[in-house]
């Protein structure tokens, strides 16, 4: 194709005019792209998601992995439509084994996090390069606009991210409740894969691929704006083409009268006309705005005051003060720092050592959540008092005798942190943090059976009273606790 079939103008642009032209090529010819999009990118996604229908999680990913394969078609179109040339159905399906086989595997392996993908897709597809020398030539590329492609991608992506989010947002409330997740006990459980429904994976996965079907023409053909605006500028395809356009107006006719003038030699007043002559046919083909200079103007902040000279030191000491205090005041802000962080180790040194069972006296509560659990207090086998009261009736004292002789216990014995103003919970906190499985297990259970009995005043059964008394943990040589 020739420079001169071009339909965008070229010249230099800055990095964001040129995506701007990118995305108004895309524009011209957005309902043309969708067509030829569906007709090649949705078969694959309809494969993608026959092949993995049972596990329907991953089928946003593997069609996110999969974005390098969708930017060819787009990317065909727009080549040939910046020359004029808009391919159809029929030459699109022709060229698309083609298009998806170039670079099959580097494109989705080690060139797939490339920051600069759909600046560089154009010098690997249109070019026809491989390896080392399609290497070569986009890092050539990126001297000039390789900073504005990894832009572009970030952009891009963010948009791409906020809009599918907002999108499952804008449209939760039309899902069905079967399909809606239970998100309190997701998080409970931490197991989405199980827990989210598979009806709101598959819309999930269908508003990922709309915003795709959206975002991404739009992502190539900026790519291919900024490829153009490089070659632009390393290669001067503004000034070639403009040269070219000035030949074409040069017609025969003019030719063939420089042609007679010099070889038959007219005379120097006729000479000086067709002297006239050609510096009017210059100055016109200046006029063209192929040869406009275009300028940019940039802002620089400059101080009110005088800039001092490198060689004016005069304020020398004052900057060395300055610097020696600054230093001073670093390493007291460092020392303050170490200073603090070992008395705050220092004071909660007991939160570093093992909750073991320890042989120093500690000070454990008598009276909790106004219930006595001195052993004084308890009976010597707890759990045969417990099976006593239990068979009496009292079902609230028998628990209370199983309840009160766990804390006592755990206090006195397993030296766990429990304070007289604790309750219930903040008991079973400290009791899990203590770190015995088996008795925190216990102590869980029990809790339950008890605050269902105290405070909710519903009943416990025969089985559990039975298992609580059968899995007393809390007990010495004798049998008793």
């Amino acid at each position: 194709m020739r420079l001169e079939d071009m339909t965008v103008t070229l010249r230099p642009r800055q990095p964001w005019e040129a995506v701007d032209l990118g995305c108004a090529m895309v524009r011209r010819d957005f309902g043309r792209l969708m067509a030829l999009w569906a007709s090649t990118v949705l078969p694959l996604w309809i494969v993608v998601c026959v092949i993995f229908r049972d596990m329907p999680v991953w089928i946003p990913l593997v069609v996110w992995w999969l974005k390098p394969l969708y930017d060819r078609v787009p990317l065909f179109f727009l080549s040939r439509a910046a020359f004029g040339v808009r391919p159809g159905f029929a030459e699109t399906w022709r060229a698309w084994p083609r298009l998806m086989f170039t670079n099959f595997l580097p494109a989705l392996l080690w060139r797939r996090f490339s920051f600069i993908r759909s600046f560089a897709l154009p010098a690997q597809l249109l070019e026809g390069l491989r390896g080392a020398a399609a290497n070569q030539r986009v890092k050539t590329l990126a001297m000039e606009g390789g900073g504005s492609g990894a832009s572009l991608t970030f952009a891009f992506s963010s948009i791409e991210l906020f809009l599918w989010l907002g999108l499952m947002s804008g449209t939760y409330d039309l899902l069905p409740e079967a399909a809606t997740p239970d998100w309190f006990g997701i998080f409970q459980a931490f197991d989405f894969e199980n827990t989210i429904p598979a009806g709101f994976l598959w819309w999930g996965a269908g508003c990922h691929m709309v915003i795709i079907t959206l975002i991404e023409p739009f992502y190539v053909g900026a790519g291919f704006a900024l490829y153009l605006n490089s070659r632009t500028h390393l290669e001067g395809w503004d000034v070639e083409l403009a040269f070219r356009r000035m030949a074409t107006r040069l017609t025969a006719a003019a030719a063939l009268l420089i042609a007679v003038l010099f070889v038959f030699g007219i005379q120097s007043p006729a000479q000086a006309v067709a002297g006239d002559g050609a510096a009017k046919v210059v100055r016109e083909v200046l006029k063209d705005p192929e040869f406009e200079i275009h300028k940019v103007k940039t802002q620089r902040w400059k101080p009110d005051f005088p800039e001092k000279k490198e060689d004016d030191k005069s304020d020398t000491p004052y900057l060395t003060a300055v610097g020696d205090i600054s230093q001073v005041l670093f390493w007291m802000i460092v020392v303050g720092l170490v200073t603090w962080l070992v008395v705050y180790l220092v004071k909660n040194r007991h939160l570093f050592i093992s909750r073991g069972v320890s042989k120093a006296k500690v000070q454990a509560p008598k009276v909790l959540m106004g219930m006595n659990i001195t052993r004084e207090s308890l009976p010597d086998d707890i759990v045969a008092a417990a099976r006593a009261a239990w068979a009496a009736g009292d079902v609230k004292e028998a628990l209370s005798l199983l309840y009160r002789g766990s804390l006592s216990w755990l206090v006195t014995r397993r030296r766990v942190p429990i304070t007289d103003s604790d309750t219930e919970e903040d008991c079973l906190m400290h009791v899990v943090g203590a770190g015995q499985q088996v008795e925190a297990d216990y102590f869980r259970h029990l809790t339950g059976a008890w605050v269902q009995v105290a405070y909710a005043c519903l009943p416990t059964s025969d089985a559990e009273m039975n298992v609580l008394c059968d899995q007393w943990p809390f007990v010495e040589k004798g049998g008793a606790a």
